[in-house]
């Protein structure tokens, strides 16, 4: 083992050499079925610069695709997947000899001069921090609720189960399956740099598509902007799903700029838009609306520039991207109509009804997503945009999360810069529409970032043309720099915690291992998984944060939607209560010292309290576990 001294400690240099490389050898197996299926079936295609985001989304969505259909076939083992990265290793090796790595023409080359190579390495040091967060063992609670605790319940049973109260597992899951993915190769921890990477390639689509559609130096500006938004910071160094939400929906705008190009090879663009956006529409619940939105850029700009043609387009349209999206989004549609018989569950509940819920959850449901946010009158609407902007902040009354404050500037840049730059005027608009969306939805902060690429994207194009009319052409390039500059600055101030936090990580990793990776287990959670029997089951209450756990158990969704309080809301008597909890099989509860308001029967309470039918086996400041007579 090779070490390194920190301040006289030794610390594992192995551990950062360990992630870091199994995070690229993963990246590698993941893009290999797109190079394959980009040199058999596309190498004739002229791509516009674009040919390694496509790549990488048509290797990403195949391993979604297999990972889909082993899961679905109870066939989610490390030998099938290990298998599957052998077979594709192989046929990649046949493929470059066969048919050639790059490209023939000169789309795929990037030449790098010494300022590129200055800016690379701003990048590199600017997002250091956040992959020594990435790589500690600490998750966030979503990932603990069901982002990577539905993949290890999809891993232990071999393929899709039913989860009992758990909504999540009935929606799309594209990104929780490359997770499952990870788990199976390597760990959790792995999975969490999957979301990672996506942040990675989110900035290199932003690069690219400023490359292709104006030149580098807007491009690198914009990726300097995204990352300097506190929300992008989170996101990195957690496994969420947001990331790659803002990285396939950016791509599939590319594409469909690509196919609104009269040069275009407009049926190739519309179908790899199309596969972009029906992987979108597999991500999470509300990914249909990026398609939908990315859809109606074409249909505008047909009804306007080719009106003649209108019903051939839309034909087009219909049959090269509409027809992609169904059929890579109702794969998931139709697992979750076999697991609750409804096909959007818990959605339209009046409809198509579906198991651990009810009319009263869903209307508890609607009215916690529209209290987020600062209010739904036609004046809240009217001040919302400059609201998320300047008053941004990490609660649910202000959004819960920031973006950086020089949006009040930019946006209103690039609006007079839409007027007269088209590309401008379409990375607005798609944010715009976006944005009204997500204004009538939840205004959870975190949703808005697959629109943050937009307008970072016109907001460098904008500030790169208003520099472009300096006729001194060295007092030019100083004002670009200083723009640079400017914007590394504010990526640096906005992120100053993170990079101290990424400093303190540094001291987690002169641990061992296994003792690292058991830090972030609570000592309630190590009772449960080391003094309870394998055959016990767990009711949860006050929380649902499930991964760390090792033995199944029962818990809340939503703590502002309690299925648990609705399940048990006209219980009348202990009796009534212990009946419905052995007709779960529950065996123990596990009470958590968090108080979210929620209103549990009081029968269930009096049957907690009394020692004929509940013992407390242990208690600490985290919770305490109650084993059921």
């Amino acid at each position: 083992m090779i070490f390194l001294r920190v301040e006289g400690e030794e610390m594992p240099l192995f551990y950062l050499l360990q992630y870091g490389l199994s995070f690229c050898l993963l990246g590698l197996a993941l893009w290999l079925p797109g190079f394959v299926i980009e040199r058999i079936a596309l190498r004739g295609s002229d791509l516009k610069g674009l040919r390694t985001l496509v790549r990488v989304c048509l290797g990403l969505g195949f391993w979604m695709a297999l990972l889909l259909l082993l899961a679905s076939f109870q066939q989610l083992r490390p030998a099938v997947v290990w298998s599957a990265i052998g077979l594709l290793a192989l046929l990649g090796l046949w493929v470059g000899f066969r048919f050639g790595i790059r490209h023939s023409n000169s789309e795929a080359r990037f030449v790098y001069g010494p300022s590129e190579v200055l800016l690379v390495a701003v990048l590199c040091i600017m997002l250091a921090p956040f992959f020594l967060l990435a790589i500690s063992p600490h998750i966030y609670w979503d990932s603990s609720a069901y982002h990577l605790t539905l993949p290890k319940l999809f891993m232990a049973n071999e393929g899709f189960r039913y989860v009992p109260m758990n909504v999540y597992s009935n929606w799309p899951l594209n990104i929780e399956l490359l997770f499952a993915m990870a788990m199976l190769v390597h760990d959790y921890i792995l999975a969490k740099l999957i979301h990672f990477g996506f942040g990675l390639l989110t900035l290199y689509a932003i690069y690219a598509g400023c490359r292709m559609l104006h030149r580098n130096t807007s491009g690198w500006l914009a990726m300097f902007l995204f990352l300097a938004n506190s929300i992008v910071a989170f996101e990195l160094t957690f496994a969420l799903v947001e990331l790659a939400y803002a990285f396939f929906f950016l791509t599939g705008f590319l594409l469909m700029l690509w196919a609104l190009d009269d040069s275009a090879d407009r049926k190739t663009a519309l179908l790899l838009s199309g596969v972009c956006c029906g992987i979108l529409a597999g991500i999470k619940a509300t990914g249909f609306v990026g398609a939908a939105v990315i859809a109606t850029l074409y249909f505008v700009n047909i009804a306007i520039q080719r009106r003649g043609a209108l019903w051939a387009e839309l034909r087009l349209l219909l049959f090269r991207f509409a027809l992609p999206v169904v059929v890579l989004w109702c794969p998931w549609l139709i697992k979750a109509a076999w697991y609750t018989g409804n096909p959007v569950y818990p959605f339209f509940y009046e409809w198509w009804g579906g198991p651990d819920w009810s009319s009263n959850l869903a209307d508890q449901f609607s009215t916690w997503q529209r209290s987020i946010g600062m209010g739904r009158s036609p004046l809240d609407y009217l001040l919302l945009p400059v609201r998320v902007i300047l008053q941004g902040d990490w609660d649910y009354a202000h959004f819960w999360g920031k973006v950086n404050v020089f949006w009040i500037v930019m946006i209103p840049l690039s609006l007079l810069c839409a007027v007269r730059n088209q590309v401008v005027r379409r990375c607005l608009g798609v944010a715009a529409l976006y944005f009204i969306f997500w204004g009538l939805s939840s205004q959870q902060m975190r949703f808005l970032v697959p629109i943050l690429p937009l307008l970072s994207i016109a907001s460098a194009l904008s500030v790169v043309e208003l520099l472009s009319r300096i006729r001194a052409s060295k007092i030019r390039i100083l004002a670009c720099w200083l723009c640079l500059v400017a914007a590394v600055g504010t990526l640096a101030w906005e992120n100053v915690e993170h990079f101290r936090a990424g400093l303190e990580a540094l001291q987690l990793y002169r641990y061992p291992s296994k003792r690292l990776k058991q830090m972030p287990v609570a000592p309630v959670d190590a009772f449960v998984n080391h003094r309870l029997p394998n055959n016990a089951r767990l009711l949860c209450l006050n929380t649902n944060q499930g991964f760390f756990l090792e033995r199944d158990y029962i818990a809340d969704s939503f703590f502002e939607a309690s299925q648990i309080a609705d399940w048990l809301r006209d219980a009348t008597s202990k009796a009534d209560v212990q009946r419905r909890l052995e007709d779960r099989g529950i065996t123990h509860v596990l009470v958590a010292n968090i108080k979210w308001g929620i209103a549990y029967p009081s029968a269930l309470n009096e049957l907690l309290r009394d020692p004929q039918h509940a013992t407390v086996l242990f208690r600490s400041k985290d919770g305490a576990v109650l084993e059921l007579r």
